[in-house]
């Protein structure tokens, strides 16, 4: 892969967070794994965290303890040991009704007498969860100590169409153009995470640079490839996803016509199928090539042979979510049953 950064003289491990929604929970089990393992006083095993949508949370949140990975971890499993809908959305009923019937009258009426609902759901609880154990101001100061490299986050521009990755690192490191792909550094605020998680229609779009963003799962095309730009010579990707477990539906021709519920839940379920197969597939051709290269005597490229380990699950979690629909808030459910 192309480098944009000098070689460091130790391999720069990069870990990399894709989205998932609440099946990101896996990510925070598998790094609680790895914890058991590391000392206390364990110096930072990731210099390099890149996280989009739900994985941007937890990205942030290890970014903000790279003094501390350890700490960082307990953290995150003690975030989502006890994260439940309300902490996530207003999810009482008058809120939930309310956005509901905003939809049905846009819809209904053209938007002729009421204003474009912004979302769904309004995720202000999250915003005051990432406030209070986030420490954004931590990360800067992590850069300069040398315990982390760089943090980005992913996010989709609605104007622009693109796969943005926003990153906080040294002054030296510049951004990126790709087709349909940016990189841009910034300093990293709680409205990057919130922009990165904002599922279109569902939670509403976060304005940034020019252009109104949303989930960053939509158009990231490459997702390795930001960490490969930041500097990382390996990586580790915590996937929530296993293609191996993947199963085609047996058919049916009595088959009732799909409910606009059935839909939306497949155009998401979509949104999520990141790229990351196609990208590893992508990875694994170029350390070939350069190791062809290597064995033929030719260099002088500007490529690197980088290192990729994936950790995913052995079952699918989606199977899981039917046990404990029963935790979902009474007037959400009212609200998606009344969609299919």
């Amino acid at each position: 892969m192309p480098s944009d950064n000098l070689t460091s003289p130790s391999p720069v491990t990069g870990l990399i967070l894709p989205g998932g929604g609440a099946r990101n929970a896996y990510q925070v089990g598998a790094l609680q794994a790895l914890a058991e393992w590391l000392p206390a006083d364990t110096a930072n095993p990731f210099p390099v965290i890149c996280g989009t949508s739900a994985g941007a949370i937890n990205a942030a949140m290890l970014a903000s303890f790279a003094s501390q990975p350890v700490e960082g971890i307990q953290r995150l499993v003690g975030i989502w040991s006890h994260l439940h809908p309300s902490k996530i959305y207003r999810s009482d009923t008058r809120s939930a009704l309310l956005g509901g019937s905003r939809w049905l009258l846009a819809l209904s009426s053209g938007g002729l007498f009421s204003q474009q609902p912004e979302a769904l759901l309004d995720n202000q609880p999250l915003r005051g969860l990432l406030e209070n154990h986030v420490r954004l101001t931590r990360i800067s100061q992590a850069i300069d100590q040398g315990t982390l490299k760089a943090l980005a986050i992913q996010t989709s521009g609605y104007s622009s169409g693109r796969s943005i990755c926003h990153f906080q690192t040294t002054p030296e490191q510049t951004g990126w153009l790709r087709s349909r792909r940016l990189g841009r550094a910034v300093e990293l605020r709680i409205d990057h995470i919130m922009a990165s998680i904002a599922l279109p229609l569902v939670f509403p779009a976060v304005y940034l640079n020019g252009e109104y963003h949303g989930d960053g799962s939509m158009r990231e095309s490459a997702p390795l490839s930001p960490a490969l730009h930041l500097g990382a010579d390996q990586l580790l990707v915590i996937t929530v996803r296993n293609p191996a477990l993947s199963t085609m539906p047996a058919t049916d021709s009595r088959a009732d016509y799909p409910t606009l519920g059935h839909i939306a839940g497949y155009v998401l379920d979509t949104l999520f199928r990141d790229n990351l197969t196609a990208d590893s597939e992508r990875l694994e051709r170029i350390n070939m090539l350069l190791q062809y290269g290597r064995n033929d005597g030719s260099s002088g490229h500007p490529f690197r042979p980088v290192r990729l380990l994936t950790l995913a699950p052995s079952q699918d979690i989606a199977t899981i979510a039917p046990r404990h629909i029963a935790h979902i808030p009474r007037s959400v459910r009212f609200l998606l049953k009344a969609l299919g």
